[in-house]
């Protein structure tokens, strides 16, 4: 007797893998550990794993298609006995990602001057460890449930008449259905009476190349308009005005040091009417890579979220990506 529902494994047939990916990635990444100079870290905990995963099969071929997003807890001790934790986040591991392609923001709690070995062990030491197992995943999820998209030739038979191939449709869990859009989130603006509640946000971020470059990258129009995948309005000029994703993002060029500091204020389209907060970027260049330390004072109460979530996703991982900034190797 043939196999009726997939006749010569003709027809495209799909299985959403995304629950086991998590599962496996929990397992792979938790307790993986580097070592150098007697500073040690070690991958803690996955914090989140989102995206999609999906194995396909067309026409006896057996196809993965991926694109997640990992964050991960780590901690680590120093040679000298100094404690530290933080977190890693990979923006995308996916199925047309090379090997020295993907991107580690690295983060650390209370970061200072002593922790700053761990760093240099994350970077040289546990992200190639954590390359190798996002190259072997394809292999794994395509071994752990090849046999249930594709049909062994032995187990087809002989052909049966004809009959309308079976619909297949693509399944999706609602933690997959965001895309990534070429401009900043938008939420609904909130009308403001009497003084706005602020708090402030603070960050550290780490580009593999110079703060001269760095600097450029954040200001020259043309470079800008790369990263942004758009036009943009902004120049070097003190108290100019800059508009970035299609308006989402605007404000004014306060103060500048060439290489060192950029101040602007600096408001997303969706806040109060004429409300500005103050953005002070402060490029620390390092042996072989800058740090861009991230203060920003004035951000609406209820708005810390949205507004992390856009200088992470729209300003910092773009700009690794488009000028190779963030690679490991």
């Amino acid at each position: 007797m043939s196999n009726w529902k997939n006749v010569n494994n003709w027809h495209w047939v799909n299985k959403n893998c995304l629950n086991w990916t998590q599962a496996y990635f929990t397992e792979q990444l938790i307790g993986l550990e580097a070592e150098k100079n007697g500073n040690k870290v070690k991958i803690t905990k996955l914090d989140e794993c989102t995206g999609d995963v999906d194995l396909n099969q067309r026409k006896g071929k057996i196809i993965t298609i991926y694109d997640v997003q990992l964050k991960l807890s780590w901690e680590g001790t120093t040679s000298d006995g100094t404690e530290a934790t933080g977190k890693i986040l990979v923006p995308e591991v996916a199925h047309d990602t090379d090997a020295d392609d993907y991107v580690f923001d690295i983060s650390m709690n209370d970061e200072s001057s002593a922790k700053q070995p761990l760093r240099e062990v994350i970077r040289k030491a546990l992200t190639p460890l954590l390359c190798k197992k996002f190259e072997a995943f394809s292999g794994d999820l395509i071994k752990q449930h090849g046999a249930d998209v594709y049909i062994e030739k032995d187990q087809l038979g002989a052909a049966t008449p004809v009959r309308a191939p079976e619909t297949v449709t693509k399944e999706r869990t609602s933690i997959n259905t965001a895309k990534t859009t070429t401009a900043p989130a938008k939420e609904p603006s909130t009308a403001s009476s009497g003084k706005l509640n602020t708090t402030t946000l603070t960050d550290v971020v780490e580009f593999q190349t110079s703060a001269h470059e760095l600097y450029e990258t954040l200001l020259d129009a043309q470079r800008v308009s790369i990263w942004t995948r758009g036009p943009a309005k902004i120049s070097k000029e003190t108290g100019s005005k800059f508009e970035l994703f299609n308006g989402n993002v605007r404000g004014e060029l306060l103060e500048t040091e060439p290489d060192k500091k950029i101040v602007q204020s600096w408001r997303l389209q969706s806040w109060p009417e004429g409300h500005y907060s103050k953005v002070t970027l402060t490029l620390d260049q390092g042996s072989d890579c800058v740090q861009l330390h991230v203060k920003q004072t004035g951000v609406p109460i209820g708005e810390e979220e949205l507004t992390q979530r856009n200088w992470s996703g729209y300003y910092w991982r773009s700009i690794k990506q488009a000028f190779g900034f963030g690679a490991v190797f």
